[in-house]
Order: structure tokens, then C-alpha cells, then sequence
């Protein structure tokens, strides 16, 4: 009874020992990793490469009001005197009823619309950073290089 028992016994560790190895490390005369090679066309890492957009598109963003109130006169006249004041910067007026609202800027981060903000808060009272969609230009970035 011995016999056939260590027998079955000796060929179940010899069956789990060799396929053990069949996963193992590297070859080290052919010098294959272990894992999965996929031999592609190179074309093919272009296609599935994400292209980072460029041009004039839309994004998420920041800008600062300057001007929310009822009184559309005075909410124009925030914004020429902003446009005279900072010829390079974009303004943007929008009426959310009932509400004239003046917003500066383009911004893709807190921390640059917060360099804005410190200059125009002593100009212009109350003043605050607003999430916004905001306009991305790439052309422009890619012709003062």
C-alpha cells in the first residue's frame, strides 16, 4: 500500500516542480524576459498616441470678477476702464438675471488668476476668483517661441 501511495505522491511533486519552471525568469541564453512581448509596427504607438490639443479650444479654468450688479452702464464702463488699464488682458461681460457680471482673463490655474486678483482688488471692489470655461490660444504661445 506504501508503494503505490509514494509513487502517485513522488509524480504529483515532480509534475508541479517542472511546471514551475516552464513560468520561470529570463533565459539566460537567449536573454527573453519573462511576461509578454509584443512585436508591433511602430506606426501603430503614433496612432495610439493622445494628441495633446492645439489651437483655440475651450477649458476648464479660472478668471476674476471684477463687477456683479443690476446696473448695465456701470458694468460697461468697468470694462473699458479694466481694458484701457490692462490693454492685454481679455474681459468678458455677461448678463445671469439679473445680474450684469464683468470677468478678466483666462486663466489655467488658481495661482495665476490669484496674480490678477492682487493687481485689480485695490481698483476694483468686490473683487473674487470665479470657476470658469476659459479660452486656451496655443497658436499664440507658439509664436513668441
Amino acid at each position: 500500500m506504501k508503494g503505490p501511495l509514494f509513487i502517485v505522491t513522488f509524480l504529483v511533486l515532480l509534475c508541479n516542480v517542472c511546471s514551475s519552471y516552464a513560468q520561470g525568469d529570463a533565459d539566460s541564453a537567449t536573454g527573453h524576459a519573462e511576461g509578454v512581448v509584443v512585436h508591433a509596427d511602430p506606426r501603430l504607438a503614433v496612432l495610439l498616441k493622445k494628441p495633446t490639443p492645439t489651437g483655440i479650444y475651450s477649458s476648464r479654468g479660472y478668471r476674476v470678477q471684477i463687477y456683479s450688479g443690476n446696473d448695465r452702464n456701470k458694468a460697461t464702463k468697468i470694462k473699458v476702464d479694466f481694458a484701457r488699464r490692462f490693454p492685454g488682458v481679455r474681459t468678458y461681460m455677461t448678463y445671469v438675471q439679473p445680474q450684469f457680471r464683468v470677468k478678466v482673463g483666462d486663466y489655467q490655474s488658481r495661482q495665476e488668476a490669484r496674480k490678477m486678483y492682487e493687481q485689480v482688488s485695490t481698483l476694483y471692489t468686490p473683487c473674487m476668483i470665479v470657476p470658469d470655461f476659459i479660452v486656451v490660444n496655443t497658436l499664440r504661445e507658439k509664436k513668441d517661441d
